[in-house]
């Protein structure tokens, strides 16, 4: 196996190296700073031989064209896209400071329903930018939310991670999706993880964006209770109980949070393992998490972010307009703040 790169290395004469961030099965992450402009950046570098192997190349590749044609405040920014010398593909990101949302779960075990509202609410305007633009992104996950934070915001989502993406599936293209997807049941490869997969997608069926509502339902339903809705003791476990297994109910997993009633049915609906009884679109999903979130008492709200009130009050009145509303435009304000990044390869 190849070593990391050494500090100090120069990628296309170009990004010098600066620090290792993480180091996985394929490749590693890199703080790195780019010459000219002393701009600090991410790179996450493919390693030998997965940079000769086409398939992943070609993953590799599609993850910087999905992720350059969105421009989203909670999708993160993707800047270059090229192959050194020797072989060895790179991605050039924004660089990003604070953690994934699998770390906030493990530290915090769970998270109080409106904060994690707020959180639901950025991703699905990220993932209804991307549905926009004709992409599912196929991994949506804990560990692909990073979160960080500015100006008061502690959970800024910036939504990570497009090496699965792939068009929206269209007449010949569904059935060619429909045979790659199978690969996708994999336990522990770069093609998703079993824990979110929609039912469709883990038997290798046809697939649309409804696999992004079913995901972000799965993530939603871990914030409130600390606990998957479908976990077994093997991944063939895990795809039978998500076949098979009724969506249990969140207030029974965790009666501390003291969820609202009508959570269960939110999540009876996003989880169905028919698609077309499930949220038709990240929007629709949206509402209904802000409908639920502002049926949590008044007085339990103390210490809440505030991101939630705005995100909230733009889910219920948005009729129409872009969710993101005033997050947007306070984002915008600090587009030169570098924030994070923490990729899973």
């Amino acid at each position: 196996m190849q070593d990391s790169l050494p500090v100090g290395t120069l990628i296309d004469d170009r990004y010098r190296l600066v620090r290792l961030l993480r180091k996985g099965g394929m490749g590693e992450i890199y703080a790195a700073e780019h010459v000219h402009t002393h701009r600090r950046v991410a790179i996450k570098v493919l390693r030998s031989p997965w940079s000769r192997d086409p398939v992943t190349r070609e993953r590799f590749k599609r993850e910087a064209q999905a992720t350059s044609q969105i421009v989203h405040d909670h999708i993160v920014e993707m800047l270059d896209f090229g192959v050194t010398a020797d072989g060895a593909c790179y991605l050039v990101m924004e660089l990003l400071y604070g953690e994934d949302l699998q770390a906030t779960l493990l530290r915090e075990g769970r998270l109080p329903l409106r904060r994690a509202a707020a959180i639901i609410l950025q991703i699905c305007s990220a993932l209804a930018e991307a549905h926009r633009h004709g992409i599912i992104h196929r991994d949506l996950k804990p560990g692909n939310c990073f979160r960080t934070g500015f100006r008061g915001v502690q959970d800024f989502i910036k939504l990570v991670d497009f090496g699965i993406a792939k068009r929206l599936p269209r007449t010949a293209e569904a059935h060619h999706d429909s045979h790659e997807g199978a690969a996708l049941t994999t336990e522990g490869t770069i093609l998703g993880t079993s824990f979110y997969m929609a039912p469709e997608q883990s038997t290798g069926g046809p697939i649309d964006h409804r696999i992004d509502v079913y995901a972000a339902g799965v993530v939603l339903f871990q914030l409130v209770t600390g606990k998957l809705p479908f976990r077994g003791s093997t991944p063939s476990d895990t795809y039978r109980l998500i076949l098979t297994a009724e969506v249990p109910s969140a207030r029974k997993l965790a009666p501390e949070a003291e969820l609202p009633a009508a959570i269960d049915e939110l999540f009876r609906k996003a989880l169905h393992k028919n698609p077309d009884r499930r949220f038709a679109s990240m929007d629709e999903l949206a509402d209904a998490v802000a409908t639920v979130a502002a049926q949590v008492p008044k007085d339990r709200l103390k210490g809440e972010s505030a991101v939630l009130a705005v995100q909230t009050a733009a889910a219920e009145s948005r009729r129409g307009l872009r969710l993101v509303g005033t997050v947007a435009l306070a984002a915008a304000l600090v587009t030169a703040l570098a924030i994070a990044l923490y990729f899973g390869m």
